[in-house]
């Protein structure tokens, strides 16, 4: 009943894991039904560019997500750490169900009379300073004696079989068929040994996939030469299936590079070196709050903080999309993963580890590559069938050559395996997942975080633009342009009012008057503030505000009432954004676009007037949500916006953008999080971009299978496509829409 509580009790939990092993879109199937069926799992969602799964567990246990994967065939990369720890025999057992239970943590094992503990954890998730922090919390003292990692990547697994392939292949083309076959052996059992046990699991789990194609060709081939050398001497392959293998394996490797290095080209700014004031260098993931570092020119941030010695110039890119250095001097914030360009510094560590800006981009970016945008349904579909069409062309192209046409055994053979070689399935799993993660990573240097992937897709769709005013178009900025007082002394009571208003406006009028006067009751309401000063009674507002309280007409964009008369206007001034009229022209010219603002100032009128462009003003944040819900009648509607009145409609439109420069609410409401309105047209011609290689991925897979089949099913006959060089053609089709998704 305890165990039961306890498991019941355990919070939702995240995982992200780097599998291995994975090359074509029935792996990721395979994959992601594997995960599923694990008991406690929610959800999981596996991409096959990048590697990654996130799984959502629900008391649930990361081992056996990690057994579930290994028992579909696939790994995980994991690392280990060996430590020293006393903890008495009973103890032992509560430490392991500690250790367990962290996030991160696949396994422990712990030898209580040694006092030796392995540990298996998820790098991407913790690492082992994390582990040890906690344990050392909890009292546990530990010594980490040796880390490793327990499963190398994909990358230095297909190199170990390519270097034994390409070594030894070359030798099989020697006429001598019996060291033709002693040589094919480690190439075709060794080498090959991953699409071997590839087919297998997919054969297992009753679907087909690349393995099986490469496998049943290669395997073709050198069984029929085998058969051959022993009985028929009619013919052998055996140089053929080697180099069949070792082509496949060139292209697979080069492919796994690909993808590898654009996986890992803005995580490893997450773990740079860092050099404390003492000297002492460290891993940036060892820093704690309240760390000083230092930082020399040309050196990477290693994590956020604010400057507490020395000056210079720091590269932003990466967050605000501005490639001119910007200059930090004492007091001023630097962001972790930024690069000071020159200058020295010495800075005060204010967040470390998941808390970081960097950690946060990078958790949007796995968030956004992880998700299956609509158009990728269509490869999906086409990778479902594709390798049962390859085989039945394979063996009616078998029966053709050798009952029909009457050609030997061995060319009919020859060409079934072409057959069988020629034909990729990976380019179409590989040409949605590519381009996306290839987009957003684009996107990523201009300052553009991409927080959920589908969006790049729908932004296709839009025909209208909302944009919101107060700090996006305008600066957020605002000043009181030029005020008029009927009631003396009004201007100094409005403004002694409105030093309790942290509202932008009410900070422009506070700065008016530098006298204080004591403030009773101050309330502050939709449109406006009130209170008691000087024994006065006081409202300041909004015209609509002032009309329904006081006697008198308000004439400015903003009144103040003193005993419920108006006694004085103030014009008010927001300075637009450099650049604005020239984004704005761009939209016009595509889109339509509206403002939508709660300001109902003649200065809004201005704005709009002076951009040519619909004006809703006045409106509250349910008046904008129900704005968005009009107009996505009319067709996909896009929402730019930055403060918290602007939260639900970034969640209703189509498309919510967040101003970087805005509230934590609208960035997390936003599906995407540009630095400035600036950054749009760039967002949008790149989400085009993407859309369309995608498509063209797409395109070219198709193509290149419904031409390279054909021939290796001996269409230019007597012009042949040997089963070897079929091969070549196989790799090269997912190489290329690889390659081609970085031409955005």
């Amino acid at each position: 009943m305890g165990t039961e509580e306890k498991s019941s009790l355990r919070l939702r939990k995240e995982e992200e894991l780097k599998i291995l092993g994975m090359h074509c879109a029935t792996c990721e199937v395979t994959v992601t039904k594997a995960i599923s069926g694990v008991k406690g799992v929610q959800e999981a969602r596996v991409n096959l560019a990048s590697g990654n799964a996130k799984v959502i567990l629900q008391g649930g246990r990361l081992k056996e997500v990690v057994d579930a994967v290994r028992k579909a065939g696939y790994d995980v990369a994991l690392q280990k750490f060996t430590a020293k720890v006393r903890v008495s025999e009973e103890e032992s057992h509560r430490l392991t169900e500690i250790l367990e239970g962290m996030d991160g943590v696949v396994s422990a094992k712990i030898n209580p009379s040694s006092g030796l503990i392995i540990v298996e954890y998820n790098p991407v998730t913790t690492s082992s300073d994390r582990i040890r922090e906690e344990l050392e919390r909890r009292g546990y003292r530990i010594e980490i004696e040796e880390e490793r990692l327990s499963r190398s990547s994909d990358f230095k697994d297909l190199s170990t079989r390519l270097i034994v392939g390409a070594l030894i292949s070359p030798f099989t083309l020697i006429s001598i068929p019996v060291l033709q076959f002693i040589l094919s052996i480690p190439v075709v059992f060794f080498a090959g040994m991953r699409f071997h046990t590839g087919a297998y699991r997919a054969l297992r789990n009753r679907t087909t996939n690349m393995d099986v194609l490469v496998s049943l060709s290669s395997l073709t081939a050198w069984v029929y030469s085998l058969v051959s050398l022993l009985y028929l001497h009619a013919g052998y392959f055996f140089d053929s299936a080697s180099l069949l293998v070792t082509f496949i394996l060139a292209g697979k490797t080069l492919e796994a590079y690909i993808k590898e290095r654009t996986s890992n080209d803005v995580v490893s700014l997450q773990s740079v070196k860092a050099t404390r004031a003492n000297g002492e260098t460290v891993d940036s993931r060892k820093l704690r709050v309240g760390d000083v570092v230092v930082v020399k020119a040309g050196e990477v941030v290693p994590a956020d903080g604010i400057v507490d010695e020395g000056e210079g110039y720091v590269n932003e890119s990466i967050y605000t999309g501005e490639p001119l250095p910007v200059k930090k001097k004492k007091g001023d914030s630097v962001i972790g993963g930024s690069t000071l360009v020159s200058g020295f510094l010495k800075v005060y560590v204010t967040r470390t580890g998941e808390r970081t800006y960097i950690s946060q981009v990078i958790e949007a970016l796995r968030e956004a590559e992880a998700v299956r945008i609509p158009i990728q349904g269509l490869a999906d579909r086409i990778s479902a069938v594709f390798v049962l069409i390859v085989i039945v062309v394979a063996l009616i192209s078998f029966a053709v050559w050798f009952y029909t046409l009457h050609q030997t055994l061995t060319f009919s053979i020859l060409i079934a395996v072409a057959v069988l070689a020629s034909a990729c399935p990976c380019g179409f799993g590989l040409a949605t997942p590519m381009a996306v993660m290839v987009g957003i990573r684009k996107l990523l240097r201009r300052g553009i975080v991409v927080k959920r992937g589908e969006s790049l897709e729908k932004l296709g769709d839009v025909k209208t633009f909302v944009l919101d005013k107060t700090g996006t178009i305008t600066r957020g900025e605002i000043k009181v342009e030029r005020f008029q007082e009927y009631v003396p002394g009004a201007v100094e009571l409005a403004s002694s009012l409105e030093r309790l208003s942290n509202h932008p406006v009410g900070r422009a009028i506070a700065s008016l008057s530098s006298s204080s006067h004591g403030v009773e009751g101050f309330t502050e309401m939709d449109g406006g503030v009130y209170g008691k000063v000087d024994q006065h009674e006081v409202l300041v507002g909004k015209p609509d505000l002032v009309r329904r309280n006081c006697e008198g007409e308000p004439r400015g964009d903003v009144s103040v009432c003193v005993d419920w008369k108006v006694a004085g206007d103030f014009w008010l001034n927001d300075e637009m954004r450099e650049g604005v009229k020239e984004v704005v022209e761009e939209l016009k010219r595509r889109f339509r676009v509206i403002i939508a603002t709660g300001d109902s100032s003649e200065y809004a009128d201005r704005i709009a007037s002076e951009l040519r462009v619909e004006l809703r003003k006045g409106l509250t944040p349910e008046d904008k949500v129900e704005l968005v819900r009009q107009l996505k009648r009319e067709g996909g509607v896009a929402f730019v916006g930055d403060g918290v009145n602007d939260a639900q409609a970034l969640k209703e439109a189509d498309v919510g953008i967040a101003v970087s420069s805005g509230t934590d609410l609208a960035k997390y409401a936003g599906d995407v999080v540009i630095p400035g309105l600036n950054a749009l047209p760039f967002l949008i011609r790149q989400s085009h971009r993407t859309v369309r290689k995608i498509k063209e991925n797409i395109a070219w897979a198709l193509t290149y299978n419904a031409v390279l089949v054909p021939v290796a099913a001996g269409m230019l006959y007597p012009l042949v496509l040997p089963p070897e060089y079929a091969a070549l053609g196989m790799a090269m089709n997912s190489v290329s829409v690889a390659l081609w998704s970085f031409v955005q």
